[in-house]
């Protein structure tokens, strides 16, 4: 064989490139290829429309909050969007106030237009002669009558001027109860007083008049106005050696009220008492009496007088078995004093005010 046959050809052996011309080569079209693309030119952006909405721009970046920070910005965002709402709802309520007040304005033009145009058709459209002449006549009559005598108004009486008070002296729910004068064999002020101040209650309501039954410290006396007060009370049961008898009646010894309606109480009581019961008027009066408490509680305006019935010892058969006709006499003499036109007139004047000596009283 040829020697030649078996040497290598020299063509062949360089149609074939090694790994370093192939790592060249793929170096080389790495390097192009970045360089194309970076030789491309950018994508042409279209021009924003006037009616969208301009991209937004990225933020730049801030540098990092602490949560401190970021709590207090939080807050601080709250209170800006409170304080916006409560602006907001204020400004709803004022111009719906104003929505509102201007709508009753409105409404009351509208009447007050709507009833000058109806006034003002009906004035056109009634005819001159609608109303007859007579008629007329008598209504131009009774316009002036009207207007020259006009009729007086009724006032109603008020209620104090038809109220009388009537005090049970010693009487009230006190514990101990306070009885009064006692005599030997049980027999107490108090309940006399109770069963005589009973009897006048139920007189004077049929009369018409309002009537209130009072204990001795009635919480009802503070500032009490009324037509009339009458205290009823009895004297001592003590034995003196010597008959004494008779009954007391006095009014407050000095009172801002007018003295004039008190003393003619006083003196109607005196006159009545004494013509029902049989008994005589003493002309003495206590200090207890003339200055009894009753006197300073009650309503300065309000007519009062205290009554002594007679004495528990001396009297005590016309305090217990004649207790109608004493019931009788005050009630006539309170009568006398708030119904003068109602009372026969005693042809004897009244009896004389008595002066202040010292006796002793329950």
């Amino acid at each position: 064989m040829d020697d030649d046959f078996f040497q290598p050809d020299d063509s062949q052996a360089h149609d074939t490139p090694d790994e370093s011309e192939v790592a060249a080569s793929v170096t080389f079209m790495e390097i192009m290829r970045q360089a194309a693309a970076k030789a491309e030119p950018p994508p042409v952006r279209k021009a924003a429309s006037p009616l969208t909405t301009p991209p937004v721009m990225p933020a730049p970046e801030s540098p990092a909050l602490s949560p401190e920070e970021i709590q207090q910005r939080r807050e601080a965002a709250l209170e800006a969007h409170r304080i916006q709402r409560v602006r907001r709802r204020r400004g709803r309520r004022r111009r719906q106030t104003a929505s509102l007040l201007g709508g009753i304005v409105r409404s009351f033009l509208v009447v007050i237009i709507a009833a000058g145009l109806v006034a003002t058709i009906f004035t056109w459209w009634t005819p001159s002669q609608f109303l007859a002449e007579d008629v007329k006549a008598e209504l131009s009559v009774a316009i002036a009558t009207s207007q020259a005598t006009p009729l007086p108004t009724v006032l109603p009486t008020p209620n104090w001027l038809r109220r009388v008070g009537i005090v049970s002296g010693h009487r009230g729910p006190e514990i101990p109860p306070d009885p009064g004068a006692v005599c030997p064999d049980g027999l107490t002020e108090a309940e006399l007083n109770f069963s005589v101040a009973q009897k006048v209650v139920l007189r004077l309501r049929q009369r018409g008049y309002s009537v209130d039954l009072l204990d001795e410290f009635d919480p009802r006396l503070e500032g009490y106005q009324a037509a009339a007060l009458v205290s009823i009370h009895a004297n001592t049961c003590q034995d003196f050696g010597e008959l004494v008898s008779g009954f007391l009646v006095a009014a407050a010894q000095s009172r801002l009220s007018a003295r004039g309606n008190d003393e003619v109480l006083v003196d109607c009581l005196a006159r009545f008492y004494q013509q029902y019961s049989g008994l005589e008027r003493r002309d003495g009066l206590t200090v207890d009496m003339t200055d009894y408490h009753t006197f300073r509680e009650i309503n300065q305006l309000t007519p009062a007088a205290i009554l002594e019935l007679g004495f528990l010892l001396a009297d005590r058969n016309v305090l217990t078995q004649q207790q109608d006709a004493l019931a009788d006499g005050i009630t006539q003499g309170i009568l006398c004093f708030l119904e003068p036109s109602s009372v026969p007139i005693s042809a004897s004047p009244f009896p004389p005010t008595p002066t202040i000596t010292p006796v002793p009283a329950g």
